[in-house]
């Protein structure tokens, strides 16, 4: 679509740990993996972005947590357009700050290292 950049991770100067910078460049940014969602699930809400999510039956999205129209905007390839269409018509609408915001709270709350390492105890101890 022309509206959409697209940058290789590789042909910027973000790279790593300087990544939340250039998310923070924009108002709104995609996480659409069909198969398996990835780190930028994670990272592009964790910024304070408002993220485009792909949720499908097999790449799991449903499991992480995120609410459609709460703290991310589910995509998928039968609505992604009008999606898009819908957040350009007016990207600074309050709903898209608010749901940015959420997105962030969701993430630093529930996929931080403290809530990842509960989890893996809790794992070990009902393996033992």
């Amino acid at each position: 679509l022309p509206y959409v950049d697209y940058t290789s991770t590789l042909e910027h100067e973000f790279i790593g740990d300087k990544y939340p910078l250039k998310l923070n460049q924009y108002a709104a940014s995609i996480a659409a993996t069909t198969d398996t969602y990835t780190i930028k699930y994670f990272e592009i809400p964790a910024a304070g972005c408002l993220t485009f999510m792909e949720i499908t039956d097999k790449n799991y999205g449903h499991s992480l947590g995120f609410k459609d129209g709460v703290s991310a905007i589910f995509i998928n390839k039968n609505n992604y357009e009008e999606k898009f269409e819908e957040f350009l018509k007016n990207p600074y609408e309050e709903k898209w700050t608010k749901i940015a915001k959420k997105g962030k709270e969701h993430t630093l709350k529930n996929f931080n290292n403290d809530t990842a390492v509960e989890s893996l105890v809790s794992l070990i101890k009902e393996l033992i």
